[in-house]
């Protein structure tokens, strides 16, 4: 699987690379908005927390 590449945040919203465009839960106050380098670091470590989770439940439903 291709890493996500974020190009651009915005208050509101992310864009990846392949031009999905996604909300955030959370806005960002105005003049608190993370740069697209910034905003990947964060992406990239909850991707990885996900994907952590997602893996620990499959073991544990296959361990049924």
């Amino acid at each position: 699987m291709r890493p996500t590449v974020i190009v651009r945040v915005t208050e509101t919203e992310f864009e990846t690379q392949d031009g999905r465009v996604f909300p955030h839960p959370v806005p960002f106050p105005k003049g608190e908005v993370p740069t697209p380098e910034e905003f990947q670091s964060q992406y990239d470590k909850w991707s990885e927390v996900f994907h952590r989770l997602l893996d620990a439940e499959k073991e544990e439903t296959d361990d049924v």
